[in-house]
């Protein structure tokens, strides 16, 4: 409240300075002619004023003339600073207040003893627009709280080089965006320091070429690696050479992992649900998605198996079910083919006056004229394969209330329920 009087206290003065200075210059001015011109009359023999007066009048005009530029360009120069200064002060508060939905903290707030033994994800992240990051490669892990999200960050620094080997990527600074990691540190930077100490040694060895070709990071932290550098392995001593992950995998202690933070745990997990069409994979930004290839829908997850909020998810499993309870399902699903083209003429009935079905490329199409908001005809087809499933389970027509359960079916009884919207 201080700093926002003295604030407002500073921008009275200085524009009347600027005021003042600039109407100085005006009467400078005015004097300067003035005398100029009685001076000009006097060599004509006109004299209105004596020359000396107009000689005073023009040094009067000249000294305030140039007093009034310094004090103008003073004034300038102090408002664009104390603007600068504005800037800074609120993008702090911007970055800090606790009415904001996002508070940005640096690592220098995280005390070095906070450490209380819990798996924290970071992610690399680049803030346009920000003055105070300046566009830079960032470092940051967040925090839910009641009414906001915290994000505590470090700029990367001298990292980014040895980042970019580690996710290998190409010298491609922008591809780091997004890619995250584990740490039981709290300390965003001391974090990926660990990060990075903890892979220097299969840097090391790719960078003298001896074993190019071969994935040496899916060695790292394993106990079976020994010698000076713990690069070599007993069971495999050129390194792990297939696309899975290496069954023989043991940790060493020395990291802590999110429980399906590593491809192995996987890989274990989609031996159980490939035989049903639905695969696992783990992606580089924290996440995991579970693609189920009957249904063509899809599920996100954190590397905790937390079932991400924006997912979607199968309502039969509940709200609150995780990874290894969506795993189970599709581990025993049982696929049951039914054809629902038989049904045609039946649907058609149910749907009359609402909507018209057929079939058209081996797909059933229900078409619909429905506006919510106004009343105008638009014409949209909702596709489905002849078992129900539908062809584009998220295109932006599909009814928000079906998001989590559409099918032909639920989309009858849907129509159905709503046919005072719907126009044919």
């Amino acid at each position: 409240m201080f700093r926002k009087i003295c604030g407002q206290a500073f921008e009275a003065i200085n524009m009347s300075v600027g005021v003042i200075s600039l109407s100085a210059i005006g009467l400078g001015a005015v004097a300067i002619f003035g005398g100029s011109g009685f001076l000009c009359l006097a060599k004509v023999g006109v004299k209105i004023v004596p020359e000396e007066n107009a000689v005073q009048a023009i040094n009067l005009g000249m000294r305030t003339t140039v007093g009034g530029a310094v004090g103008f360009a003073a004034a300038v120069i102090a408002a664009a600073g104390a603007a600068n200064a504005v800037d800074k002060v609120q993008l702090e508060e911007s970055l800090n207040s606790d009415t904001n939905s996002v508070v940005f903290k640096s690592s220098n707030s995280i005390c070095c003893d906070d450490n209380t033994g819990l798996i924290y994800l970071y992610q690399i992240m680049k803030i346009e627009g920000c003055r105070n990051l300046n566009s830079k490669l960032i470092v940051v892990r967040m925090e839910d709280e009641t009414h906001q999200k915290v994000v505590i960050y470090d700029t990367l620094y001298h990292h980014v080089d040895t980042l970019m080997e580690i996710f290998d990527l190409d010298y491609d600074e922008d591809k780091l965006v997004g890619k995250a990691f584990s740490s039981q540190n709290p300390n965003p930077w001391e974090a990926v320091c660990e990060f990075v100490s903890f892979h220097n040694s299969i840097l090391r060895v790719k960078s003298c070429g001896e074993f190019s070709g071969i994935n040496l990071e899916t060695c790292v932290g394993c106990r079976n690696l020994h010698g000076a550098n713990k690069i070599l392995c007993g069971i495999h001593p050129f390194g792990w050479d297939s696309s899975c992950a290496c069954p023989d995998w043991q940790s060493d202690g020395t990291r802590v992992y999110f429980p399906y933070e590593r491809q192995e745990t996987i890989d274990k997990l989609n031996q159980d649900i490939k035989p049903n069409k639905a695969l696992l994979l783990k992606d580089d930004d924290g996440t995991l998605t579970l693609w189920d290839n009957h249904t063509l829908r899809r599920f996100h997850f954190s590397w905790a198996g937390i079932l991400l909020d924006d997912s979607d998810r199968l309502l039969e499993l509940g709200t609150h079910a995780q990874l290894l309870s969506y795993v189970q399902y599709f581990a025993v699903r049982a696929i049951i083919e039914f054809d629902y083209s038989t049904k045609l003429l039946n649907f058609a009935k149910q749907l009359k006056g609402i909507a018209t079905i057929d079939i058209e490329n081996d797909t059933i199409n229900v078409r619909t004229n429905y506006c919510p908001h106004f009343n105008n005809h638009i014409n949209r087809t909702y596709r489905f394969r002849f078992d129900g499933i539908p062809l584009y389970p998220y295109e932006s027509i599909v009814p928000v209330e079906l998001k989590h359960n559409y099918n032909l079916a639920t989309f009858i009884v849907w129509l159905k329920a709503n046919k005072t919207k719907l126009v044919k």
